[in-house]
């Protein structure tokens, strides 16, 4: 029986070692046959290159903010620079959104894909190893960006709408949730790195300088409800609990009701949003929604060159110093994109309290729709300061200022 018993086990290794090595060849005869067409592919592609122009555009579809902008501004863009006839040749764009698993918001993506020509990600993958072994073949990849150098969100209209169910399903999820969808709503976005650790990723102590406590925005949105606006708090559904929320704010981002449709359509259609520079906000800023976005600290991954950005920067202190304004867009703390990068060189940061925040916000309602008459020098300030680089990567600066924010937080801000 032993012997048996022994011989059946052999057997059924011996089994699975096979189908393994069967599975093996079988991927690997996949992969050969896929990278012989995707070959055929590029070769037809370049003989046709003196007609039409073939290029790879792949989005950080793992990323909230990137789903929601990378294609809006490239679309903006494509439509200004039609505007000027300023290019003759005809361009085909081939897009992939990623795989659907990993994509941030599949009904975003959904909603790209009736806009864009979309091929599933491992052909458009295979297009770029087959280009990569093939430098003769390789097809242009553009480099794709949340900001832009055209000023594109000020200069076009949104390229994603709703249709006329959506909205009418927007509605109704609103008024699930406790909304009502006849008075104004603002989306209260504050970033605390729940949602990534939620996914396995381990943020770096950097990290710190983009994340908040939602309690520390307790007065915001008591101002927000006393100034007749309902406040939902966004989010993934990972953040910590907001303890301290007034009575009537709505704790979207704990919401059993929330859904990826849901989420997109709040952002879409709020009167404003306050944010602290994270994925839901360029959600608001693919819809044309005003943001006003508080204590900045990553100048790189902001909208300059949008006027639908309102902002006040985070207090960044060097040898016990508070830097101004002036002293930051004029050195290289403008350009870390890598958050380590403040510690690492002697910067710390200190984030406005809760009474600055309340106040920042206050003088946000007051003065929405009049001009300030100090917006002009600031933006001008920050424009030198940034020079042909920041041209590059924002375009015109149109941002403003948040409304005393000098007065709110100190004289440390223009001095």
């Amino acid at each position: 029986w032993k012997k048996c018993q022994t011989s059946s086990c052999s057997i059924l290794v011996f089994a699975v070692e096979q189908n393994y090595l069967s599975m093996n060849a079988l991927k690997r005869i996949v992969k050969g046959l896929l990278f012989a067409f995707s070959f055929v592919v590029l070769l037809v592609m370049k003989m046709l290159q003196p007609f039409i122009r073939f290029q790879l555009c792949v989005i950080g579809f793992h990323r909230y903010g990137h789903l929601a902008l990378e294609p809006e501004i490239f679309l903006a863009e494509r439509e200004i620079i039609k505007s000027t006839n300023a290019s003759s040749k005809r361009v085909i764009s081939v897009w992939s959104l990623g795989p659907v698993a990993k994509q941030s918001n599949r009904y975003l993506a959904s909603k790209w894909k009736q806009e864009l020509l979309v091929f599933p990600s491992w052909f458009v993958s295979s297009l770029h190893s087959v280009g990569s072994v093939f430098p003769v073949l390789k097809l242009n990849e553009p480099k794709l960006s949340i900001t832009g150098s055209m000023n594109g969100l000020d200069k076009t209209a949104s390229h994603v709408s709703f249709t006329a169910n959506e909205i009418e399903e927007g509605k109704k999820g609103l008024v699930k949730i406790g909304v009502n969808p006849d008075k104004p709503y603002v989306c209260l976005i504050v970033r605390d790195g729940g949602h990534y650790k939620s996914k396995g990723e381990i943020e770096s102590a950097g990290y710190e300088v983009l994340n908040f406590d939602i309690n520390n925005f307790s007065g915001v949105a008591e101002a927000l409800i006393e100034s007749g606006f309902q406040v939902i708090r966004m989010g993934s559904g990972t953040e910590r609990p907001f303890t301290g929320k007034p009575e009537g704010v709505i704790d979207y981002a704990l919401s059993n009701n929330r859904s990826e449709f849901l989420d997109v359509f709040i952002a879409a259609t709020c009167e404003f949003a306050v944010s602290t520079q994270t994925g839901p906000d360029a959600v608001c800023m693919l819809f044309r929604r005003p943001v006003l976005y508080v204590d900045v600290t990553s100048y790189i991954q902001f909208f300059f060159g949008s006027k639908l950005a309102t902002w006040s920067p985070a207090r960044l202190q060097k040898n016990g110093k508070i830097l101004n304004l002036s002293e930051i867009v004029n050195s290289e703390i403008a350009w870390f994109k890598d958050p380590n990068l403040f510690s690492k060189n002697g910067i710390s940061q200190q984030k406005s309290s809760s009474n600055e925040l309340k106040e920042l916000v206050l003088s946000y309602i007051r003065m929405r729709g009049r001009e300030d008459g100090k917006a002009l020098s600031t933006q001008l300030m920050v424009s030198r300061g940034f020079g042909e680089r920041g041209r590059l990567q924002f375009g015109e600066v149109t941002a403003c200022l948040a409304p005393d924010a000098e007065q709110i937080l100190g004289d440390w801000v223009m001095k």
